[in-house]
């Protein structure tokens, strides 16, 4: 009995390996419905021009309808570059803002800045932030394919929030 438990347990654990092998490389579809938005940031958010910039993963996609609000906790290191983009399947506005976690002190809100979709910045300390992203407009509308939330059953679109970093540059000798 305890020689069939042990070969049980060697296969579930192989052919959990191998699905999660062929669904990363695309052989086995992942199932839509449980998030029709998955990687949507990957896709469609718009990637640094500059080198060096790698993916975050603290980046995220959902789906949202217009008028909603979603917060992100992230944390971002002493001596890294960011770069932030939010993009929706509509091109609807977004507009975000990065809070410091700990003093509530507003560090970065695009709505002062011509509500651009993307920015770079640089980070002098480690800090945990929290990053507020609001889509513009009323919840009446659906995105160009008109998903549906299977949660809540109301018309929404895909939105994503990248993130990626790189090491500051050195400034001095």
């Amino acid at each position: 009995m305890n020689k069939f438990a042990s070969i049980s347990l060697t296969l579930i654990i192989s052919l959990s390996a191998v699905v999660g092998m062929a669904q990363r490389y695309g052989n086995v579809p992942r199932v839509a419905a449980a998030n029709p938005c998955n990687d949507f940031h990957r896709k469609s958010c718009l990637r640094s021009a500059d080198e060096g910039f790698s993916y975050n993963g603290q980046s995220r996609s959902g789906l949202f309808s217009k008028g909603q609000q979603a917060s992100v906790k992230a944390v971002f290191y002493r001596g890294m570059d960011y770069h932030i983009s939010v993009c929706t399947e509509d091109e609807t506005q977004a507009n975000f803002t990065i809070k410091d976690a700990k003093t509530g002190e507003v560090l970065y809100d695009n709505a002062t800045d011509n509500n651009t979709q993307e920015i770079q910045i640089s980070n002098q300390n480690t800090r945990n932030v929290n990053i507020a992203v609001m889509l513009a407009g009323s919840g009446d509308g659906a995105g160009k394919e008109g998903k549906k939330d299977m949660v809540k059953g109301a018309p929404g679109m895909c939105a994503g929030l990248l993130i990626e970093h790189r090491r500051s540059d050195k400034v001095g000798f």
